[in-house]
């Protein structure tokens, strides 16, 4: 295995496997959770992605899985999916709930990201009130200095995209510094679903990398990349993202300024030789990423994704012959 692949992949698979289409229950997927930090591959293994209204059973669950010395981190997603005003509403309930969660687990496991989805039903002329109000709100209710990554919703219009992400990237501009509510503010991208419409295009996602690269914004993804190159699946029917495509696409955009147009094609590959990893760095079609810069990337702005699965990320990156 290649140091460049083990940049690429440090950390890329942040675990959702209480989330459909695996919707373990949370018995279950903790224990797989902690299985994997035991596997080789655990390097490849990020956060465990939980609800904050769930917690308390995740602590309940967690008790005989955690290790002393090895904390577990914890992405909580906040917030509701349509509605500003009941985003606002819950927030200090599930900021308290984050406290509990830490207190009673003293140190073995932190909640080191929040993720928020952008109410779809939203005025966006109001979003930058409510932006205000929601990093307010959790410096007010004692969750600051974590990561915070905000949701486009699926369904925003093509000339909305850009709009909402300069507004994320004003609020993370005015919020910089220490001392702040957030210690990164960047921008979340849905990649599938259990359904072929949540399947976004290859232009959307291709823009999106390239406002953020333009923004200064960091970039989480989260559904529909289990499976490292884009390929067509079964069910759904639909063609499926790679995350070998879509982060690759990432590393091009700011190594390279690479703009959509180009970008679409890293992430309508198909070929999976397109791309490769050796001791200079990645590369797709001969475009190189240097070692370096990719590790620096990915630490700034390519910041992972959610899967519900581990075994399938690993399993196909083994059968590739990358690792």
């Amino acid at each position: 295995m290649s140091s460049a692949l083990h940049a690429f992949m440090d950390q890329l698979v942040d675990y959702a496997g209480l989330f459909p289409p695996a919707a373990l229950d949370m018995t279950t997927a903790v224990s797989q959770y902690a299985g994997f930090q035991s596997q080789p591959e655990a390097w490849m293994l990020g956060r465990f992605i939980v609800p904050a209204d769930r917690l308390s059973e995740l602590a309940a669950a967690a008790e005989d899985h955690l290790v002393a010395g090895k904390r577990w981190g914890i992405s909580a997603l906040l917030g509701h999916r349509e509605n500003p005003e009941q985003s606002l509403r819950t927030l200090q309930e599930q900021c308290e709930a984050i406290i509990g969660f830490e207190a009673a687990l003293a140190g073995r496991a932190a909640v080191e990201v929040l993720e928020v989805p952008l109410p779809s039903l939203m005025d966006w002329n109001d979003l930058p009130a409510f932006l205000n109000d929601f990093l307010d709100g959790l410096e007010k209710y004692g969750v600051g200095g974590r990561e915070l990554f905000l949701e486009i919703p699926p369904a925003s219009a093509e000339n909305t995209e850009r709009h909402l992400l300069e507004a994320v990237a004003r609020a993370a501009a005015s919020r910089s510094g220490a001392g702040q509510p957030v210690l990164r503010l960047g921008a979340k991208l849905r990649c599938g679903g259990v359904v072929a419409e949540a399947f976004p295009s290859v232009g959307r996602i291709a823009r999106i990398i390239a406002h953020c690269r333009d923004l200064g914004l960091a970039l989480k993804c989260t559904a529909g990349l289990h499976h490292p190159v884009r390929h067509q699946s079964a069910e759904p029917a639909v063609m499926m993202h790679g995350f070998l495509n879509v982060f690759g696409a990432g590393l091009l955009a700011h190594a390279l300024q690479w703009d959509v147009n180009k970008l679409s094609r890293v992430v309508a590959e198909t070929e999976p030789q397109a791309f490769e990893f050796t001791a200079a760095g990645f590369s797709w079609r001969g475009h190189t990423v240097q070692a370096d810069t990719l590790h620096a990337l990915r630490t700034q702005f390519l910041c992972g994704f959610g899967s519900c699965s581990f075994d399938e990320p690993r399993d196909d990156l083994q059968n590739l012959g990358l690792l």
